[in-house]
């Protein structure tokens, strides 16, 4: 957006007053605003006020709609510069994973995108995916002045856990990491306790109630914490 005053003589095709331009989404937009009155009974100074507040007003406006374009964008699309297989659909968020010496070092997590400080927000055996995924939510609405309802929208819908698969992939097939597969374990947590829930419901037919059905996931849980150790 920009406004620009041509004085008198200024200009080889006699035009004096104001140019006000824009571009969105690609289209330019531009409108111009003579100090020749319409009509030589209309005052100068009259004319020039009012031609100067038009001008003025169709800037602004082009700057307001250019800002709602921008923030309807940020929630709509990766920024241009997203690398392979880290976005998440909008702006402000991308998905990564650690890499080190050894496997414990390895973990997958989100990060809000700051420029001014990035944070990230790890998918542990304490923070699974979606709480994970809640807390970052939260942390980017408020450092990109985000409206309350669209970040709602945002932290009712979690990446897939095979977006990880895909950007470990890509990592290691076309980035030269070799990442073990033991780095998505925690992200597919939630995703294999649902698929164990959806079994055991079959298997017993239904007989078991939810709080019978917790204590069973518990119990197996603790199990291979110890198996592990």
């Amino acid at each position: 957006m920009a406004i620009q005053f041509y004085p008198k003589g200024k200009l080889s095709s006699g035009f004096h007053g104001w140019q006000v331009t824009a571009t969105l989404r690609g289209k330019r937009y531009q409108k111009y605003f003579t100090l020749n009155p319409p009509n030589p009974r209309i005052p100068a100074d009259f004319w020039h006020r009012y031609q100067e507040t038009r001008a003025r007003y169709y800037n602004a406006r082009w700057m307001a709609r250019s800002a709602a374009l921008q923030y309807i964008d940020f929630l709509k699309t990766n920024h241009p510069n997203t690398r392979p297989h880290r976005g998440v659909g909008f702006r402000g968020i991308t998905l990564g994973i650690t890499t080190g010496d050894s496997v414990d070092q390895e973990r997958c997590y989100f990060s809000v995108n700051n420029p001014s400080r990035p944070m990230r927000f790890y998918i542990t055996e304490n923070d699974s995916l979606s709480k994970a995924w809640d807390r970052t939510v939260l942390h980017w609405g408020e450092v990109f002045g985000i409206r309350t309802k669209d970040i709602e929208k945002k932290r009712r819908h979690p990446p897939n856990p095979d977006q990880f698969k895909a950007l470990r992939k890509q990592l290691n097939n076309k980035e030269g990491q070799n990442i073990s597969v033991q780095a998505l374990h925690h992200v597919y947590a939630e995703k294999r306790a649902q698929l164990e829930h959806q079994k055991a419901v079959k298997n017993t037919k239904g007989k078991l109630n939810q709080d019978e059905l917790l204590a069973m996931y518990s119990n197996l849980e603790r199990e291979i914490v110890g198996f592990r150790r």
